[in-house]
């Protein structure tokens, strides 16, 4: 699986469709919960505002985690799809965009949507400041607590990142950890099993 760009931060861009005002704002994006604020902002930011559509993907866009659009009341299929599929093409992950829509006055059908959105999306995509992400897998690790010490030794080892830790007898902790460095992690991990300690790796 190969690198892709995520927003530094967030960024607007806007374009005009025939009198329609196309306003195209990304954020970096963990979770939608973030995404559907950022919908809930532009709609009290943008009142007059006939249309707030959204598309995302969490992860990579080759394999995301989570993806998704809306046409929030557009025809069906002519707003959040394409401007999904643009994010997929430009080869962004870890990103929510919204695309708000002031109607001019001229129908575009549906046809002419699709190229609006789509256009929207992509001209913001090209001017959008980008970080470049290296592809992570999600792992479950399960252990003694008395291997803790060692364990975080092996995660700051990889630069995994922790995304939830269950603590009793036995260690429970879901880890994203770098393509690149999985193979690494995998013999560390293993490393320890021959010490005579029961512990799973799944990936």
């Amino acid at each position: 699986m190969a690198a892709y760009f995520s927003p530094v931060d967030r960024f607007e861009y806007e374009i005009e469709v025939k009198k329609s005002r196309f306003i195209a704002t990304a954020i970096p994006l963990s979770s939608t919960d973030a995404l559907y604020q950022l919908q809930s902002e532009m709609q009290r930011l943008h009142p007059k505002a006939s249309h707030h559509c959204l598309a995302y993907i969490l992860g990579a866009p080759q394999a995301p985690k989570a993806a998704g659009s809306s046409d929030d009341g557009e025809p069906s299929g002519t707003a959040g799809k394409p401007m999904l599929n643009i994010l997929m093409h430009k080869n962004l992950g870890d990103i929510g965009v919204v695309v708000t829509r002031y109607f001019g006055g001229t129908k575009l059908g549906a046809g002419g949507l699709i190229r609006a959105y789509g256009a929207s999306v992509s001209e913001l995509s090209e001017h959008l400041p980008t970080i470049e992400c290296a592809p992570k897998i999600e792992c479950q690790i399960r252990y003694p607590y008395e291997l803790e010490a060692d364990i975080q030794q092996v995660i700051a080892a990889v630069a995994a990142e922790e995304l939830s830790a269950s603590y009793t007898e036995i260690v429970d902790k879901t880890l994203l950890v770098e393509l690149a460095q999985l193979e690494t992690f995998k013999v560390a991990i293993l490393a320890l099993e021959y010490r005579g300690v029961a512990l799973t790796l799944d990936a």
